[in-house]
């Protein structure tokens, strides 16, 4: 078939126009998975479609697993592609505090979203430049230390729920399962701290639609449309054109945005009702003028006085502030869980460090009331032996994600502009040459004795990121986290059964390392409440 033949059979022409364009797209696949073999970099030989996605989503395969064989191959730097985008792991902990701390203004950002879905766009976590930084120094406060404070009250509602379950479960003779226990815990705390939501997420789990959406919406966070995107870029417009479209078909959403509008608007409506929740702070940082500085406690009276008589400024929009709250929620509900159900499951697996923790509860308070904020900062033991499981767990695995604003020398090597740096927090927490006996659970490793003798570099224990974009629900999360930890040891003793995987499996759907399988644990009441009851 000659030239004139393809030009007058559309079909040939159509054939011809395809294999033209298949032709230049491994022209240019090939070409951008040559940015590490230009740069010097060590990297795993790329899929042409795929780049090693194929082998990160591979059943049985962890991203901690697959980077932690890579940095013993190829030593602390070295880069991988998801598609066509290059990801350079950087395990080495002087590059990382320049990345995360030092050099923070060339790295200030996240990489860019794959699909540009409302709401997480307008969320700290994918808005980008300045509009971050504004944000974020509103939203600050809100995680304050006497902010929290406000908090312990509803965590500790919960928290009276959760042992009423704990107590029915042994009336049984059953085991608790833990991990899906702490998922209605944390879901409902940040229901009603974040989303000023009762919800009833303990009980009837399955049954509860809240419950259901918000676990699904997870287990399909990475679907079909993504990877295309991931895989095939000039798909992702269209896709976030479409998802925005469509953002009110997710079941989750749909109920968070439109019960966050109903709340917004009456209280707005009724000034005269004092609430307590995240959703409140953020409405009252969003319309005044705050102090941001210190611990985002305002500064004194006359400073208040003086700030009452200037105009009110809108921080945020209604749809950041709703963005936010969503974000919060799923940032607060499953890590959480994680990290509950691991502690739970390390003081059931070393008995002495459990008692040892008893010890110190009782010898603080010797009722069975609610704690408060004070009471629970003063568990120095309770400190350590959560430091120690956020260290072997940390609540996130792959997430401490950072994207090059211009070309920058990091060690040995030029980074170009837009390359994503990735912090392997995992390894980081395992290092050998960090931790002695890297895989032991050692609460003493965080004991104050320990602190003042220690010589670990501050990058190699960094469980909620580090420097200006870490976590700002770390304050939360730990004190939820203490709360629950506390009450349930002083009521119960945990001990192994049957059902409790040994060694743990684990996961990772998204960003979270979660239990693969359940975690069967049994609480036994104390001796000392069974007399006292």
């Amino acid at each position: 078939m000659g030239p004139v033949d393809i030009v007058s059979n559309p079909y040939g022409l159509l054939a011809a126009t395809f294999l033209l364009y298949v032709a230049y797209w491994l022209v240019q696949r090939r070409r951008q998975h040559a940015v590490f073999s230009q740069l010097g970099i060590p990297y795993v030989k790329p899929h042409i479609i795929y780049g090693s996605n194929d082998v990160l989503r591979k059943p049985g395969i962890l991203v901690t697993d697959f980077i932690g064989q890579y940095i013993q191959k190829y030593g602390k730097v070295f880069g991988f592609y998801i598609g066509s985008k290059p990801m350079l792991v950087v395990a080495d902990l002087d590059l990382i505090r320049q990345v995360l701390v030092k050099d923070f203004h060339n790295f200030s950002n996240r990489p860019k979203l794959v699909v540009r879905a409302q709401p997480v766009v307008d969320t700290v976590v994918g808005l980008r430049d300045q509009r971050w930084k504004d944000v974020r120094s509103v939203l600050a406060p809100t995680f304050s230390m006497v902010k929290m404070k406000c908090m312990a009250g509803i965590m500790n509602q919960k928290i009276d729920e959760l042992l009423t379950i704990i107590a029915e479960t042994h009336a049984r003779g059953e085991p608790v399962e833990w991990y899906s226990t702490f998922q209605g815990l944390t879901l409902d705390v940040i229901s009603e701290c974040a989303l000023a939501m009762k919800t009833d997420c303990q009980r009837n789990q399955d049954k509860d639609k809240f419950f259901v959406a918000v676990k699904a919406f997870l287990k399909n966070a990475i679907n079909p449309a993504v990877l295309l995107a991931l895989y095939f870029p000039f798909f992702a417009n269209f896709l976030s054109y479409a998802s925005n479209k469509l953002v009110l078909s997710g079941r989750m959403t749909q109920m968070i945005v439109e019960h966050l509008k109903t709340v917004i608007s009456i209280r707005r409506r009724d000034l005269s009702t004092k609430y307590i929740d995240v959703l409140q702070l953020m409405l009252e940082a969003a319309e005044s003028r705050v102090d941001n500085s210190g611990d985002g406690v305002e500064t004194n009276e006359a400073a208040l006085a003086s700030d009452k008589e200037r105009p009110k400024q809108t921080l945020l929009t209604d749809g950041e502030i709703i963005a936010n709250a969503w974000v919060f929620l799923l940032g607060g509900f499953e890590t959480t869980a994680n990290t509950l159900t691991y502690t739970t499951y390390l003081l059931a697996t070393h008995p002495e460090t459990q008692e040892r923790l008893y010890e110190e509860i009782c010898n603080a308070f010797q009722t069975d009331d609610q704690l408060t904020y004070e009471q629970v900062k003063e568990l120095k033991y309770l400190e350590e032996v959560l430091s120690e499981s956020l260290r072997l767990y940390p609540p996130v695995v792959n997430f401490v994600t950072r994207e090059c604003a211009q070309d920058f020398k990091l060690g040995d090597y030029m980074v170009p502009k837009d390359m994503t740096i990735v912090v392997p927090i995992w390894q980081l927490h395992r290092d050998p040459e960090q931790w002695p006996q890297p895989d032991k659970f050692d609460p003493d490793r965080f004991s104050s004795d320990a602190k003042a003798t220690e010589t670990r570099h501050p990058m190699s224990y960094i469980p909620f990121g580090a420097g200006p974009r870490n976590c700002p629900g770390m304050r939360f999360a730990q004190l939820e986290a203490k709360l629950a930890l506390a009450r349930i040891v002083k009521n119960y003793r945990l001990e192994v059964c049957e059902g409790t995987p040994r060694p743990l499996t684990f996961t990772i759907p998204t960003v979270a390392i979660n239990p693969a399988t359940p975690v069967y644990i049994k609480a036994v009441p104390r001796e000392s409440n069974l007399k006292s009851s």
